[in-house]
């Protein structure tokens, strides 16, 4: 049954006339036309995002799918008891981000010629500064950042200056001034042990498993391993490896499931 934290790449999947009601519902949805933005937006977009991202309740927007594709109507209490949380409005700017020098990216001409920008916005964010903050323009609200980008240590402000024109900062928060200090000598007594990371990438839609790889691999400590649990041999993955100095190491202990040991060229060995 089709519900709030339903993705709109399974909600098309599963019923391809949906796009349809979806843009009958309201205007936003059309971009859902454009391939890159649904190549893009799909597989990280759930239905409760997608009406934020429209402005609408989501409940209107889930009573009208489940209507039109006719599936069963669902109590409004249950159905607000299943969808997940969505974060307020951004607020008034953010003292934190006062004074920040400001790293500009505009990915407006890049999804008007159907180039996908989120490699470029991933290596913007790579090559910040300390104290810098990302200013990113867009044409849609981009939601599915948040996550990928508050998992690297960063939040965020947004501010709307109509449908087609978003901007979002993305900063990090002033360090806390309050801890206590280690005792003398208990930090250099211990080496940072090496870090093994595992990442299964086990039913998702492309190119979310070699996105969420790639996004593990910009944060991998230099003797760490990351462990990638797959269904297949990712063979358009290894090339993009090599390009960033890693090495890896695919072992199939049985049909069906692969597991690939990736780290970064000369970094000891053992899992």
């Amino acid at each position: 049954m089709i519900a709030a934290d339903t993705t709109i790449a399974r909600l098309l999947e599963e019923h391809p006339e949906a796009l349809e009601v979806l843009v009958r519902f309201h205007p936003h949805f059309q971009r859902f036309r454009n391939r890159l933005l649904r190549k893009l937006m799909a597989p990280r977009v759930t239905i409760a995002l997608a009406a934020r991202c429209a402005g609408v309740p989501a409940n209107d927007l889930l009573r009208e799918l489940r209507r039109e594709l006719g599936e069963p109507e669902v109590d409004p209490a249950a159905n607000e008891a299943g969808s997940v949380r969505l974060e307020p409005p951004s607020g008034p700017r953010p003292s934190a981000l006062a004074g920040l020098p400001e790293v500009h990216v505009d990915v407006h001409d890049d999804i008007r010629r159907g180039v996908e920008p989120f490699a470029r916005i991933m290596a913007a964010v790579k090559a910040l500064g300390e104290g810098e903050a990302l200013a990113l323009h867009a044409p849609f609200e981009p939601v599915p950042l948040y996550d990928v980008l508050g998992k690297r240590g960063l939040s965020h402000w947004t501010e709307c200056h109509d449908p087609g024109h978003w901007s979002v900062w993305f900063y990090r928060e002033p360090p806390q001034r309050d801890r206590r200090p280690d005792p003398v000598g208990a930090g250099a007594a211990t080496a940072p042990a090496r870090r093994t990371i595992t990442l299964d990438v086990r039913g998702l839609e492309p190119p979310q498993p070699m996105v969420r790889v790639l996004e593990q691999l910009d944060a991998l400590e230099a003797d760490g391993t990351l462990v990638v649990i797959h269904e297949r041999r990712p063979m358009f993955l290894y090339p993009l490896l090599a390009e960033r100095g890693f090495v890896h190491e695919t072992q199939e202990p049985e049909a069906g499931l692969v597991r690939i040991l990736i780290r970064r060229g000369g970094a000891p060995r053992g899992v």
